[in-house]
């Protein structure tokens, strides 16, 4: 059998509801809509987390959080589980990985079984340098002017003077220079060029669409006028000074986030398109597994929220998933059923014939192809919010204490019934009420058989907590954390 070439392409924190081809009313994604009669578009698509690393740990093992693990910062993939890169890799691929975030690599041991790793992190490393030179001490986070830099909230003037000036320096050379997924996208055409023999799996995960969402210079007036991007360098960007009240942010602030965040979808458009540009000009476009999906969404005032924490509403868990699949399969179209990230590692195991059953007993997720049986109740997602607290949070779980529970969402095309460890369940008709305001529960007899079911998967990732309890609701692994990995958390916000 002829394997087929693989491409995914992980668009962070990108939510499904910010894309045309999901009813959004501006073109962010002009590329991926006018390529949609090549599609397979999941329209019910939910991601198995809601945030990167037991997100990607899901893309690649086929397992939920209480499955394989990654679940606090510190941890590492068991390299004892089958993931994709590597089964790939034994199978005949050359195997390459084009990532940015930090969560994504050596840190987390998700950078495993890929040939050939590469990060754009030396260029932050030479912007951290640069501010350490402005300032005798190095300035611990890109903040934008008005967010301080210690825990309580204090700071003195200069302070604030040296994270301006290492804000505007940074959101300079950022549009001014494609320093991400832009350079990626011409190391991969160089791989292209080679003309190995053997079949390629290409990893890319674009963070560009990570707050604080900086699409570069000729892509940044997309959505947001001139005036609004000087402006963009005001607002409040960091969730935690705003859920805990150190200030107040207007429509018109979210307003110009959310601007800012087409932007940046529009510019990761525009490289799938070179990408599938490149397939095409080496005449392996048409028998390519090409992938595009994202590992969660973010909120942007959504539910009282910024950020990615703390819920798993469908701004943070339903994402895109368009797969043009090779074209001997006949795949394509707008497709109801829902499905998972954790899905596609059966599914590419299954379209490449792989049957090792140590393999396969690890799987949790579905063939989306249907050609193996099903290993979850199809038409149905379950999402895991096992640890509440990041690395930094932990210190603010008093002050933070409304979200202090942990949540298992159950979710079919038109229902969603999330558990809370706390007693404060959730019930949502999706097909009345999209944006999740109404709470149904308890009074709502319709959702007792998905209640039913949350409670059996519940119970799995209570396991799993109990079992991990000590790290889950401690500091983890972070005082074992060195002071570069500190320094990469803090800059996408983690910290």
């Amino acid at each position: 059998m002829l394997k087929p070439n693989i491409v995914i392409i992980t668009l962070d924190a990108v939510r499904a509801q910010n894309l045309p081809i999901y009813g959004y009313g501006r073109n962010t994604t002009p590329f991926l809509s006018s390529m949609e009669g090549d599609l397979a578009v999941y329209e019910n698509a939910v991601s198995s987390s809601y945030w990167t690393m037991p997100s990607i740990a899901s893309l690649f093992t086929g397992m939920y959080t209480s499955g394989h693990g990654l679940v606090a910062d510190g941890d590492k993939l068991d390299q004892s589980l089958a993931v994709l890169p590597k089964v790939l890799q034994e199978n005949g691929y050359d195997c390459h990985a084009f990532v940015r975030n930090f969560y994504v690599s050596g840190f987390s041991g998700l950078d495993y079984g890929f040939d050939n790793f590469h990060s754009g992190h030396a260029v932050d490393d030479f912007m951290k340098r640069i501010g350490s030179a402005i300032s005798k001490r190095s300035i611990d986070r890109l903040r934008p002017p008005g967010c301080t830099g210690s825990p309580e909230g204090k700071s003195d003037e200069s302070d604030t003077v040296k994270g301006y000036i290492y804000s505007i320096m940074s959101r300079i050379y950022d549009i001014l220079m494609d320093r991400g997924g832009g350079e990626f996208v011409n190391r991969f055409s160089k791989i292209l060029h080679r003309k190995e023999e053997k079949p390629f799996f290409a990893y890319f995960h674009l963070l560009e669409t990570h707050s604080p969402y900086r699409a570069p210079l000729h892509h940044s007036l997309k959505f947001l006028s001139v005036r609004d991007n000087i402006r963009k360098l005001l607002v409040n960007h960091d969730h935690l000074r705003y859920l805990l009240k150190r200030c107040s942010m207007t429509d018109d602030d979210f307003r110009i986030l959310m601007s800012a965040y087409d932007n940046s979808i529009y510019y990761v458009d525009r490289l799938i398109r070179r990408i599938a540009g490149l397939l095409r000009k080496h005449g392996i476009y048409d028998d390519t597994l090409l992938i595009v999906l994202s590992d969660h969404g973010d909120n942007i005032g959504d539910h009282g929220l910024m950020f990615h924490y703390f819920c798993l509403y469908d701004t943070l868990i339903k994402i895109p998933l368009l797969i043009k699949y090779p074209d001997t399969t006949g795949v394509r179209g707008r497709i109801p059923k829902v499905v998972q990230n954790v899905d596609i590692f059966p599914t590419i195991l299954s379209m490449l014939g792989i049957k090792e059953r140590n393999i396969w007993d690890q799987i949790m997720g579905n063939d989306m192809l249907e050609s193996a049986p099903p290993r979850r109740e199809e038409d149905l997602a379950v999402t895991e919010l096992v640890k509440v607290y990041g690395p930094d949070r932990i210190h603010h779980r008093e002050r933070l204490g409304e979200y202090d529970r942990r949540l298992l969402s159950v979710r079919t095309r038109d229902r969603k019934f999330i558990y809370s460890s706390r007693g404060d369940h959730e019930c949502y008709d999706l097909a009345k009420d999209p944006l999740e305001s109404n709470n149904l529960y308890p009074g709502d007899d319709n959702f007792s058989v998905l209640i039913e079911k949350a409670a059996k998967y519940y119970k799995r990732m209570d396991e799993f907590y109990n079992a991990n309890r000590e790290k889950i609701e401690g500091e983890s692994h972070g005082n074992e954390m060195d002071e570069y990995a500190i320094e990469q958390l803090k800059s996408l916000g983690y910290m």
